[in-house]
């Protein structure tokens, strides 16, 4: 198949716009939606818009002629990305584990090297001086630190190991986060070092990156919702709301309260002294989910141990669902298969198919 000279051109063009687009949409409605709850979302718009404009420039450029001042500015575009990721992780992290917190200072700190290079950006001009040219490979190398320290920081945290729903998407989101704009400097430094060309490989791993993103994003789009609108008159702090998650998961995983078929959440709530109400706000903030789902889970893990041990494998299906809390098969059938894209039956028989090849 032949194609016209200019295909490749505008497909290049296509596949980049596309990014642009996205990161500048994005961008905008998350400003739309931040407020004093949502500080995080300010980062990540101006995150978006920063690298939408520094993709619009390379374009823009492609075609037309920039001044060497133009240039530098939006080069120095770079030292904004940096921060706003730290500021973005660690925001969106500490919130979800209840202390999260933003000094203005904090803010000054990390962003001045950006307004320097703003009001210096008529005396360095981006016109290929040796010397000037460590400056540039300093804005790549000052991004990669920032993608660094927030790794480390976020591995690091108290509740990086923490397993209830709701952190560990968080934490994954924030670790694609990180990794894709780990991949936007490490690019950036091969361009410098001429191991790669600055187009259209930068646009299309721009376009890439921001598609990819927005669909892991549109996959959990309550990370980017403000939940404590929905609880804006409890009476429950963050401080009580961890104490009581903690000793709800005691119950759940010591004591096993989720093997009782009649356990409702008035009865839970009523083990932990605390109104039905303020369990299902812990549950939905913490948790991510709903008690029944919240329930379901410890009682489909009962059962898949049940399934895949030698003692239960002439056990009806029906007898193992009841001996892990449900009180229907139609129920645990259902659930099962939800939580595990299989049935009971085929989870069971490829334990046994391994059981015998062992032997």
């Amino acid at each position: 198949m032949n194609f016209e000279p200019g295909f490749f051109s505008r497909f290049e063009l296509l596949i980049s716009s596309i990014g642009v687009v996205l990161g500048f949409f994005f961008g905008i409605i998350l400003l739309a939606k931040t407020n004093k709850n949502s500080k995080a979302n300010l980062f990540l718009a101006v995150y978006l818009l920063t690298l939408s404009l520094r993709t619009g420039k390379a374009l823009f450029h492609n075609y037309y002629a920039i001044s060497d001042s133009i240039l530098t500015l939006f080069l120095g575009l770079f030292l904004l990305i940096g921060p706003c990721l730290w500021f973005y992780v660690n925001l969106l992290y500490n919130n979800n584990n209840n202390n999260a917190s933003l000094k203005r200072i904090d803010c000054y700190r990390h962003y001045a090297p950006f307004f320097l290079v703003m009001i210096l950006t008529v005396f360095v001009p981006n016109n290929g001086i040796t010397n000037l040219g460590n400056f540039y490979l300093f804005l790549f190398t000052h991004g990669l630190i920032y993608c660094c320290y927030s790794f480390y920081w976020l591995v690091k945290h108290p509740n990086f190991h923490d397993v209830s729903q709701k952190n560990v998407k968080i934490k994954n989101w924030l670790i694609a986060f990180i990794v894709a704009t780990t991949l936007i400097f490490i690019h950036a430094i091969l361009v410098f070092f001429d191991v790669v060309s600055f187009y259209p490989s930068s646009a299309f791993l721009f376009s890439f990156i921001i598609i990819s993103l927005a669909i892991l994003g549109c996959q959990n789009l309550w990370i980017f919702e403000d939940e404590k609108k929905k609880y804006t008159n409890s009476t429950l702090d963050n401080t009580k709301a961890s104490e009581y998650h903690k000793q709800l998961n005691q119950f759940m995983e010591n004591d096993k309260l989720f093997l009782d078929p009649e356990l409702t959440l008035v009865k839970l709530a009523e083990r932990m002294n605390i109104s039905s109400k303020q369990l299902s706000q812990i549950i939905n903030q913490i948790e991510n989910t709903n008690y029944s789902q919240y329930i379901a889970k410890y009682r489909v893990e009962e059962a898949k141990k049940k399934l895949k041990t030698p003692d239960f494998y002439n056990y009806k299906i029906a007898a193992i669902a009841f001996e892990s809390g449900f009180n229907s098969i139609s129920s645990f059938n259902d659930t099962f298969k939800k939580l595990t894209n299989t049935t009971a039956i085929d989870y069971r028989e490829s334990f046994i198919k391994k059981s015998e090849l062992d032997l």
